[in-house]
C-alpha cells in the first residue's frame, strides 16, 4: 500500500478528469491525498478519496507572491501527510509541487501535462512573456520528475525540442479517458440541426469563430440551432459573459450556462463543435464521441487526434470562422452523413478512449 498525493487546479477536475483513477487506486488498497485551490467539489472528492485538502493559488495569476504562498501550502500539506508518490496535473500543481516534493525528500513525482495552453500560443507580447517564464518553470521541475505524460505528440515533441524534458522520461496517453458506461451511446435527434460547443470561456477554445460562423448559418438555415455551454473563466483570455450574452439577445447562439453533467446538453445535440486553437487533448470531445455524436474540430495539437477526417467527424483550420461555417453547413446540406458518422464516433471512443485502459497505462507506468 501507498500514500498517493495527487495535485490539480481545480476541485472539479480532480471529480470529473481523475475520478475514475482516485477510485481504481482506492480498490488497489492505496491511500489517495487529493489537493486542488478550491471547494467546489469537495463533498464529491471526499466521496472517492481518503481525504482532500486545498492549497489556494490563482490558476492563471502571475502574482510571484501568490505561487509562492501556494508553494508554502503545499510543502506544509506534504510535511504532514508524507505521501510516496506525487501525481501532478496543469503547470502550477507541476511546478511547485515537484519543488515541495523534492524539498522534502519525495522522489516518485510524475507529471501529466495536460495541454500548453494560453502561455505557449506564441500570438501576443504578453504569451511570448508568459511562454518563456513556463518553459523556464517547466525545465526547473520537470528534471525531477520520474516520467513525465503527454495527451499528444505535438506537446511532447515541443517539449523534447525545447530542452524542456529528455525524450526518455516521457510517455503518451490519449488525455483522461471517458467512462463508456457513463457516456453511453444516445440516438441522435429526430430535429432541425443543433449544434453544441462545450468549454470554458475562453478566446482559445475559438468560441469567437463559432460566434461568427454561426452569424452567417443563421441567415440562410434560421432552421439551424448553436448552443454554447460552459463557465466564465478569469484567464487572460477569458471572454466577458457580457459579450456572449450579447450574441444570445441577438439570437445568433443559445448560451445554456454552466453545468455538472453535460451528457443532457449532448443528448440534445446532432453535432459537436470545439474550433479550440490548441488542446492536451480534449475531454469534452471524447465524450460526445462516447455519446456518439459526429465531431467538427481544429486540425491543431491535440483537437486532431480524436477526429479520421470524413469517418467521424471533419477538421477545420484554426482560426477560420468561414472554414468553419463551410464545415458545419455540410451537416445541414446533408443530414444523411449523421447517422453513420455518430456510430464512428462511438466505436473509436471504446477503441481508444476508454478511461480503465488509459488508467492502468499510467498506473503500470508509475509502478503505483
Amino acid at each position: 500500500m501507498k500514500r498517493i498525493a495527487i495535485l490539480e487546479s481545480s476541485s472539479r477536475s480532480l471529480v470529473n478528469f481523475r475520478g475514475n483513477l482516485i477510485k481504481t487506486l482506492r480498490q488497489r488498497g492505496h491511500e489517495v491525498l487529493c489537493i486542488a485551490p478550491d471547494a467546489w467539489f469537495a463533498d464529491e472528492v471526499r466521496a472517492i478519496a481518503s481525504e482532500f485538502a486545498t492549497a489556494e493559488v490563482a490558476r492563471a495569476g502571475l502574482n510571484p507572491l501568490d505561487d509562492i504562498l501556494y508553494y508554502r501550502q503545499l510543502r506544509q500539506l506534504l510535511a504532514r501527510r508524507r505521501p510516496d508518490t506525487i501525481l501532478a496535473y496543469t503547470i502550477k500543481p507541476i511546478v511547485y509541487g515537484t519543488m515541495a516534493a523534492r524539498n522534502l525528500g519525495i522522489s516518485e513525482i510524475y507529471a501529466l501535462i495536460t495541454g500548453l495552453g494560453y502561455a505557449f500560443m506564441n500570438v501576443s507580447y504578453h504569451q511570448r512573456l508568459t511562454g518563456l517564464l513556463a518553459r523556464s518553470l517547466y525545465r526547473r521541475a520537470l528534471r525531477f520528475d520520474r516520467r513525465v505524460f503527454f495527451q499528444n505528440p505535438d506537446d511532447r515533441d515541443e517539449f523534447v525540442t525545447l530542452n524542456i524534458v529528455e525524450s526518455e522520461k516521457t510517455a503518451l496517453v490519449n488525455g483522461s479517458g471517458v467512462d463508456l458506461q457513463h457516456f453511453t451511446q444516445q440516438p441522435l435527434p429526430d430535429s432541425p440541426p443543433v449544434f453544441l460547443l462545450i468549454a470554458r470561456l475562453l478566446k482559445d477554445k475559438g468560441i469567437m469563430e463559432y460566434i461568427e460562423a454561426a452569424a452567417s448559418l443563421r441567415k440562410v438555415f434560421p432552421q439551424a440551432r448553436f448552443q454554447l455551454l460552459g463557465p466564465a473563466d478569469p484567464s487572460p483570455s477569458g471572454l466577458p459573459l457580457s459579450a456572449i450574452e450579447r450574441y444570445t439577445e441577438a439570437g445568433v447562439i443559445e448560451y445554456l450556462g454552466a453545468t455538472r453533467d453535460v451528457r443532457p446538453f449532448l443528448q440534445r445535440a446532432s453535432v459537436f463543435v470545439l474550433p479550440s486553437y490548441r488542446e492536451g487533448l480534449p475531454r469534452t470531445v471524447v465524450e460526445a464521441m462516447a455519446t456518439g455524436r459526429p465531431i467538427v474540430t481544429s486540425d491543431a495539437p491535440g483537437c486532431r487526434q480524436t477526429v479520421r477526417e470524413g469517418e467521424n467527424g471533419f477538421l477545420v483550420p484554426v482560426r477560420n470562422p468561414a472554414a468553419l461555417a463551410a464545415t458545419m453547413q455540410r451537416f445541414i446540406d446533408n443530414p444523411q452523413l449523421l447517422a453513420p458518422m455518430a456510430a464512428a464516433s462511438r466505436r473509436l471512443a471504446e477503441q481508444n478512449y476508454d478511461v480503465n485502459e488509459i488508467n492502468h497505462l499510467i498506473i503500470s507506468a508509475t509502478n503505483i
